[in-house]
């Protein structure tokens, strides 16, 4: 039987009550988009109708992961809902926490793309950057909570079934319904309305709206009304978004908002190119992150812009030679990009503020808010980590690069607008080669690594380097670190490239786990290797037209000096042999047939299976009246 939107909302919220009734925190994920928000609400009202019934209400929590590149609008707009949503419970004495929280070092995207070259995710890839920047955040934080909590946690989750056939599959794929509690591995996730249309989103955000004058047709809510969330949705929608409909007229006010230059989401930003052209005084601000997110996609098939030095040694000590990231070139001229993009907005704030103290636009709200910058992609620890990654890479034969280019652009006025590029034609990524790095994994004396520092009379010891659970910038070591690049500023060819790794662990600016140091020691000194290689050999090749002598690039010396797949593989067979020589000594059927049966192909290792339990909501109702009567 197909329920009405006010039907599926109070058995929504029927069913949070008892959920709580249950003993169970709940912690609601908001976005500030419309499906979240419609979880926030239902969470909020479910639990006012108890505290107004005198019953007990546990602690929840209401969870935002702030990714550092939203979309500049809708952080504005759930900045301020999350001020509301403070002070509603607090009107409401509801015990309600606010929780925000960000991806670690490791997570953020100057991290992964700019410092190590990871390249983005484009269409038809895994959302994994989602992972990184908004889930492990978020599941990291409701551990903390849980820790500390007397009750346990189930997560509201927006997703709904109609959004798309993709989402309907992943939800079907792990049994996600409003009839159902998923746990995985002990994380309780409930999809509270997995059956609702779009239509029945927008009725209840709209049926819990009013003003002073119109009070709400339904309940109030933690904001007065709305509109500012209705007109982004519509602008973003080309100006179309039909707020109430019968289901013969399925509106199209389901636009999306993800990360300002997210390119999972297809060839365009449909929703950001849409608000900009509805509103170019409101929303042109933003026209720069559509130009950023272009050149992006449309360099996704360069091979010239890629790295072959890839990130994988094999147990046989070769480094994979693959193009599966982007070169130190590329990642120098997308930050370039970007802090030029932050230094423009920051100029366009100061001359909108220069207008509205001349009174030459008006005096609105919007215009008093783009009187200040909208957003800022690139922090003082962004510089200083991508440095970091830069020198552990060798990406370059001078000192500081991004703290450079961070001092040329916002101190001597240095420009790098995004160009138009044409799209690169998709091209056949070429096979996998194996170049030897042996000789710099056993700590090879002419090969440096971390624990060396300028003087060389200093050394780096294991003690000295600041030891936490993640990869992390100490507090204000950012701006101590620019700094210091400021006070040597015209000196830095002076300094050797690798020499920023080790002064940021010698200085305590950055942190990391005990475990990563020896990993990131073995990337120094593979990276250390191959550019001593390339100094001492100084490799050559032959211009086909001039004849004459052109230096290699160090991707075209690895695919000239590497070795093919099967080659490989030849070596990791002798390399087994050898590991199992002591170890089989005494086995009845010998070296041989194990090796033979390696060689016959082993089966891939089955996928680590996950600890699923179902749970029907509606169980919790007999739970609840267990209680209720016990108490």
């Amino acid at each position: 039987m197909d329920l009405t939107s006010e039907e599926k909302m109070e058995l929504a919220i029927s069913r949070l009550k008892n959920l709580l009734r249950s003993k169970y925190s709940i912690s609601s994920s908001y976005s500030g988009g419309k499906d979240s928000t419609v979880c926030v609400i239902l969470m909020l009202e479910a639990m006012r109708q108890l505290k107004q019934e005198g019953e007990y209400v546990p602690n929840c929590y209401i969870m935002n992961s702030n990714t550092r590149r939203d979309m500049p609008m809708m952080n504005i707009y759930l900045e301020e809902s999350l001020s509301n949503i403070r002070v509603f419970c607090a009107k409401h004495d509801l015990p309600v926490e606010v929780v925000q929280v960000e991806p670690s070092i490791a997570g953020r995207w100057t991290w992964t793309c700019l410092g190590r070259g990871k390249l983005p995710r484009y269409p038809g890839q895994s959302v994994d950057c989602s992972v990184d920047e908004k889930i492990t955040p978020m599941q990291r934080q409701t551990k903390l909570i849980e820790d500390e909590n007397i009750h346990e946690i189930i997560t509201l989750v927006g997703t709904r079934a109609s959004e798309s056939s993709k989402r309907e599959r992943s939800m079907r794929k792990y049994q996600m319904s409003e009839t159902a509690i998923v746990e995985i591995d002990g994380k309780r996730t409930y999809s509270l309305i997995s059956d609702w249309e779009l239509d029945d989103v927008w009725s209840l955000i709209v049926s819990c709206s009013g003003s002073k004058e119109h009070p709400p047709r339904c309940f109030a809510t933690f904001n007065e009304n709305f509109d500012q969330l209705a007109t982004l949705y519509r602008d973003a929608n080309d100006g179309h978004c039909t707020l109430v409909f019968d289901k013969k007229h399925s509106s199209g006010c389901g636009s999306r908002f993800g990360c300002s230059w997210c390119l999972s989401n297809g060839d365009r930003d449909k929703s950001l190119e849409s608000l900009i052209r509805e509103d170019v005084d409101k929303y042109g601000f933003m026209s720069p992150l559509i130009e950023f997110r272009t050149f992006l996609q449309n360099i996704r098939f360069d091979l010239s812009r890629r790295d072959f030095r890839g990130r994988n040694v094999s147990q046989a000590g070769y480094l994979k030679v693959t193009p599966d990231y982007f070169n130190s070139r590329t990642k120098r001229e997308l930050l370039r990009y970007l802090i030029t993009i932050d230094v423009m907005e920051k100029e366009r704030a100061e001359e909108h503020q220069r207008k509205w103290d001349a009174n030459e636009i008006e005096h609105t709200d919007h215009n008093s808010l783009l009187c200040e910058p909208m957003f800022q992609y690139i922090t003082y620890d962004d510089v200083l980590i991508i440095d970091f990654a830069w020198s552990l890479q060798r990406d370059f034969g001078e000192a500081s690069a991004a703290a450079k280019d961070y001092i040329e652009i916002h101190d001597l006025g240095y420009r790098y607008p995004v160009p138009s590029i044409k799209e690169a034609p998709r091209v056949s990524i070429p096979k996998r080669r194996w170049f030897d790095v042996s000789k710099a994994l056993p700590h090879d004396e002419d090969v440096d690594g971390l624990f060396y520092l300028i003087p060389e009379t200093q050394t780096l010891y294991l003690g000295e380097i600041s030891l936490s659970d993640a990869l992390s910038v100490e507090p204000g070591s950012g701006w101590s670190y620019l700094r210091a690049v400021r006070n040597a500023f015209y000196e830095l060819h002076l300094v050797d490239h690798q020499e920023v790794c080790r002064a940021a662990l010698k200085n305590r600016w950055i942190s990391m786990r005990k475990a990563d140091v020896k990993r990131y020691d073995d990337i120094a000194r593979r990276h250390d290797y191959i550019y001593k290689l390339m100094q001492s050999e100084t490799p050559m090749k032959e211009d086909i037209v001039t004849g004459d002598d052109l230096i290699m690039s160090v991707d075209e010396y690895l695919r000239d000096n590497s070795i093919s797949d099967e080659e490989h593989s030849v070596l990791l067979s002798r390399h087994y042999r050898k590991e199992l020589e002591a170890e089989y000594e005494q086995d009845l059927f010998g070296v041989d047939s194990v090796v033979d049966a390696m060689e016959l192909g082993k089966p891939a290792p089955a996928p680590k299976a996950r600890n699923s339990t179902l749970h029907r909501v509606d169980d919790f109702k007999d739970i609840a009246n267990q209680i209720t009567i016990d108490v």
